[in-house]
């Protein structure tokens, strides 16, 4: 259990996350249409790209886990390639 200090600063915290989101929200409706569009999608594409960084962090965690980490680059794409026409194979036969 948190101390009480603990939690009064963790709240004073997320009180400040929400003012600041209130007054990033006001800001972003300020700016003309085709600004807001450039923004959206500009965090639309820094979002695609931490999912991809959290994928690779995830996908490195395994080979580490699996003693594979070392494997040669060239390796690890046949494999993947063989795991690609399995899968083809399974959800395409028709």
């Amino acid at each position: 259990m948190l101390p009480t200090g603990s939690v009064r600063v963790s709240m004073l915290h997320e009180a400040s996350i929400v003012r600041s989101g209130d007054h990033l929200a006001a800001a972003i409706t300020e700016l003309d249409p085709s600004e807001q569009e450039v923004l959206l999608d500009k965090v639309a594409q820094l979002n695609f790209q931490k999912g991809l960084h959290m994928l690779a962090e995830k996908y490195r965690a395994r080979l580490a886990r699996q003693g594979q980490l070392s494997e040669p680059l060239e390796q690890i794409w046949l494999k993947l390639h063989h795991l690609r026409e399995q899968i083809a194979q399974h959800d395409y036969s028709a």
